[in-house]
């Protein structure tokens, strides 16, 4: 019995792994677009526009093609980073998705595909594709359900279904009509979607004030986004409350830097007034280094920041910019500096109380313009040997000497 167990296990394993290889891929089907412009994000903000006078009231869209990819693209990102195409032909919606994930040995891409067809008043899957993988129909039309039904989806289902009205496909457009009332149910929805961090939205609106302010002759600067968040915590937040909004904060600024990247994590509709680059030391690599480990280490997985940051330049030294001790330096700041944001209350709110004042960016990043980068694979081995080795331990040496003689990593 207990063979026969380890070989049904050991099936499902396969078909498992042998399902991941047909379904990702190195390469998206479809090709990868740039994200929402400007004016795209607004064309979708006015599509989805409810005037307060239309709160009760029944409303009805028509979008056509363009509008339509716009729109989905816009609430998907919301969700996860993907490329969407669909096409409006006679009755049908034909429906490309290129869903981005963490990198695998089968890839970085989930592909979708699907029809969807008008049946009376109801729509239905036809032709669905995951990867390579064709699902029948029946299939299909029972397994999107369920899928929906049984993840966080059901949440955004209820919602279209207590809201959305009616549904139909013609040959130019969708037309949806809709309660006006949608939009406050929405709004609820991402309030408590972020529930753990009620005050991220608050910053990052702080942070669309100070872009919106910022004089665009002068490079924008990391603690130019930092000082003032911390500040506002310090004075406005309750003490206890110090791990959580330092979270909150490096998110927030995780959120501006990394604004494609992070698109999961902002509150629906957040539109920046400005996006300008972030810099320290006249370098943008810095900031987006820094602020990816601290939001690594402070979902506690800084030994994976470190390793990711290894990884990243050793990645380059082969074929990319080249090894870079200086972006090496920032990830380790940036791990520490996320340490001591979530370490303790104490640790949390004394880093509030220096960050309050902190208006240079080399009290948070030490000096990194003497430390080598841009080396190839030969030039790193030639210098440093390999990772680890005693030469590449000393310098590692030395710019924890750098970070550690900061006054805010001395807490």
């Amino acid at each position: 019995m207990l063979k026969f167990l380890l070989y049904i296990l050991l099936s499902l394993a396969i078909l498992f792994v042998g399902l991941l290889f047909f379904a990702i891929d190195d390469t998206p089907l479809l090709k990868i677009h740039q994200g929402l412009n400007r004016e795209d994000i607004q064309r979708a903000k006015q599509l989805l526009h409810v005037a307060p006078e239309e709160r009760g009231q029944l409303k009805t869209v028509s979008l056509d093609q363009k509008d339509l990819n716009i729109a989905v693209s816009y609430l998907l990102n919301h969700f996860a980073e993907n490329t969407t195409q669909i096409q409006i032909v006679d009755d049908r919606l034909m429906i490309q998705i290129a869903i981005f994930v963490p990198k695998s040995p089968w890839g970085r891409y989930l592909d979708f595909s699907f029809n969807l067809r008008q049946v009376d008043d109801a729509i239905v899957i036809k032709s669905l594709k995951i990867g390579e993988i064709s699902i029948p129909d029946p299939a299909a039309n029972l397994l999107i359900p369920a899928i929906v039904h049984n993840t966080p989806l059901e949440q955004h289902w209820q919602l279209l279904s207590q809201y959305v009205k009616k549904v139909r496909i013609s040959p130019q457009a969708l037309e949806i009509s809709y309660l006006g009332s949608i939009v406050d149910a929405a709004k609820q929805l991402a309030i408590q979607k972020h529930r753990d961090y009620p005050n991220l939205h608050r910053y990052q609106q702080q942070i669309n004030e100070i872009v919106s302010q910022h004089d665009p002759s002068w490079r924008l600067s990391i603690t130019d986004l930092l000082q003032p968040l911390f500040l506002t915590a310090y004075q406005q937040t309750p003490a206890e409350d110090a791990i959580q909004e330092n979270r909150a904060i490096i998110i927030a600024v995780g959120s501006y830097i990394y604004k494609h990247d992070l698109r999961r994590y902002l509150p629906l509709g957040l539109v920046y007034s400005k996006e300008y680059p972030v810099f320290a030391y006249k370098r943008i690599d810095i900031p987006q280094h820094f602020i990816a480990s601290a939001l690594l280490a402070i979902i506690d997985s800084s030994l994976l920041g470190e390793q990711i940051g290894i990884d990243k330049e050793l990645g380059d030294a082969q074929k990319g910019s080249g090894f870079s001790f200086i972006d090496l330096t920032a990830d380790r700041a940036g791990t520490r500096f996320g340490q001591i944001a979530v370490a303790s209350t104490e640790e949390a709110r004394e880093l509030q109380r220096i960050m309050s004042s902190t208006k240079d960016y080399s009290s948070v990043i030490p000096e990194v313009q003497d430390l080598p980068e841009h080396m190839d694979e030969a030039t790193f081995a030639s210098k440093f040997q390999s990772v680890g080795s005693s030469a590449y331990n000393e310098l590692i040496q030395q710019i924890d000497d750098r970070i550690k003689a900061l006054p805010l990593y001395q807490i």
